[in-house]
């Protein structure tokens, strides 16, 4: 009897032990989970909560940071006020000025500058300096009312009265003249000029240089003009203003001054600074005299008129002239 009391003892004790183990894993199992719950995707919204909280953060923190450069850009873009347009042409008027007297006074040479404005729609016109620049803001000469020997300088001169002469009906553009005048302005040779000189005679187109402004250029030997004399044309010419508002005979008269072969002078200097420039001038050489008359448009759309004329110098001898035009440049559109 004691054995078997004693066996049954012992199976309830492992019954017991057996639940108390149950219990032990149920319990376990719920730490286990409670305790890895965190990994296990439970917390996945508030992650994702943080994330688009990130995200948000970084995107404002990104757009502040767009702004601030927008606002940057847009500052640097901002047009000058009217008191930065006068300072700033102020000071290059000052500078241009306090070169002019010196390289004109030994009375060697004489030089006529003028700017136009900024070509339509080029960076230049849309810079926010564009306003220093409008069109004779800057303009300045010495020895500009100088007479002086024209040399070949003259055939602008005599190109102006024969696009009047046509413009008016009372020539006709012919091959001829087609030949004869591109002769004349890429190579410089006298026939064609010189036969127009004879055709019309010294008071006609003396009489019609004076309706533009222009003081007397033929008389009894060598043509004579004025640095300042030789801008007021090439203004006319570059604003399409009489004589030269035909368009084709324009561009005929711009392209061949573009492509004249005679380029040591402001062609040069103007290279040397902005090789992509547009320079279209007409030459003059006689003696010791050595002239240049051009439209320079850079390749930022800055155009400017410049007139050298320049005495006592070598014969065909551009050195003094691409001198000055170098310097004239660097001042008025930057060292």
């Amino acid at each position: 009897m004691r054995r078997q009391q004693h066996r049954r003892v012992r199976w309830d004790r492992v019954a017991l032990a057996a639940a108390a183990m149950v219990l032990a894993v149920s319990l376990l199992g719920w730490g286990l989970h409670t305790l890895l719950a965190p990994d296990d995707g439970l917390d996945e919204p508030a992650t994702a909560a943080s994330a688009t909280g990130a995200t948000t953060a970084d995107t404002a923190t990104s757009a502040s940071a767009g702004s601030q450069a927008k606002a940057t850009k847009v500052t640097k873009t901002t047009a000058l006020t009217a008191a930065q347009v006068r300072k700033r042409q102020n000071a290059i008027k000052t500078k241009l000025a306090a070169y002019l007297k010196q390289v004109g006074a030994d009375g060697n040479v004489a030089v006529s500058f003028y700017n136009l404005a900024p070509s339509a729609d080029s960076a230049a016109a849309k810079s926010r300096t564009a306003a220093v620049y409008a069109q004779g803001s800057l303009a300045a000469s010495v020895n500009g009312t100088t007479t002086w020997t024209s040399a070949s300088t003259y055939k602008l001169f005599i190109t102006a009265y024969l696009f009047h002469q046509v413009e008016t009906g009372a020539r006709t553009w012919t091959a001829e003249d087609e030949t004869g005048f591109t002769n004349m302005i890429v190579n410089s040779a006298n026939e064609y000029g010189e036969a127009q000189l004879y055709r019309y005679g010294a008071t006609a187109l003396n009489a019609y240089y004076q309706t533009l402004g222009i003081g007397p250029v033929f008389g009894n030997g060598i043509a004579k003009t004025t640095a300042n004399d030789l801008v007021t044309l090439l203004r006319r010419i570059a604003l399409a203003q009489e004589p030269f508002n035909d368009a084709t005979l324009r561009t005929k008269l711009t392209g061949d001054m573009a492509t004249q072969v005679y380029r040591d002078g402001i062609p040069a200097a103007v290279a040397s600074l902005t090789p992509k420039a547009v320079v279209q001038d007409k030459v003059g050489w006689l003696g010791s005299t050595d002239n240049d008359a051009a439209i320079v448009t850079l390749p930022n759309g800055q155009r400017y008129l410049l007139a050298i004329l320049t005495t006592n110098q070598g014969y065909m001898d551009w050195a003094k002239v691409q001198e000055v035009a170098t310097r004239v440049q660097e001042i008025v559109y930057g060292d």
